[in-house]
């Protein structure tokens, strides 16, 4: 059987962001079979209780488990680099989603599925930030701007946790970001 950490918990995540399994699938490169194996047994191995309940897959006990096992995870992505990192939202994305609710996609990344996500409009998350070439700080998160000298104000930008901005992967991926905006 995999390893419940580094294939388990990613796994779960996907299936949280995604809500399906064959999504899931396409995404890891197995089958949808396998998808939902792997999520059975580390649910079960981890006492998670993880199931789709109105849409979403969702661990219903454990979650300390759980929040020490995704933060674990998301120190190993961070050292792994930029293509490691799991993100929503536009300018190439490899978690083919929509951009979701705001407050949904905050609460992937305050529970560390997410290591970032990009707004195509930064404005409504954040109306009082004005200078879109600086960070801006709210709560637990920070907004980065892809701005460029060409492009001063165009409106995107990246949301990540506020304890992860320094992380090399993480400048690493917004330079890239930059670039591609």
């Amino acid at each position: 059987m995999r390893d419940i950490l580094i294939d388990g918990v990613p796994i779960l995540d996907l299936l949280e962001i995604t809500g399906s399994t064959s999504r899931v699938a396409t995404l890891s490169n197995c089958d949808q079979s396998s998808v939902s194996r792997l999520y059975r047994h580390a649910s079960e191995q981890l006492g998670l209780d993880f199931r789709k309940s109105q849409g979403r897959y969702r661990a219903h006990a454990n979650q300390a488990v759980l929040r020490s096992l995704r933060h674990t995870a998301q120190l190993l992505r961070l050292a792994r680099g930029s293509r490691q990192l799991q993100r929503l939202g536009h300018f190439g994305s490899p978690l083919p989603q929509e951009w979701l609710a705001e407050e949904r996609s905050l609460e992937l990344l305050r529970e560390r599925v997410l290591d970032l996500a990009v707004l195509a409009d930064p404005n409504g998350l954040a109306p009082t930030w004005s200078d879109h070439s600086q960070p801006f700080p709210f709560g637990d998160w920070v907004v980065v701007g892809l701005t460029r000298a060409a492009q001063p104000l165009r409106p995107a930008a990246v949301v990540l946790r506020h304890d992860n901005l320094e992380q090399p992967a993480l400048q690493e991926l917004i330079g890239q970001l930059r670039t591609d905006a």
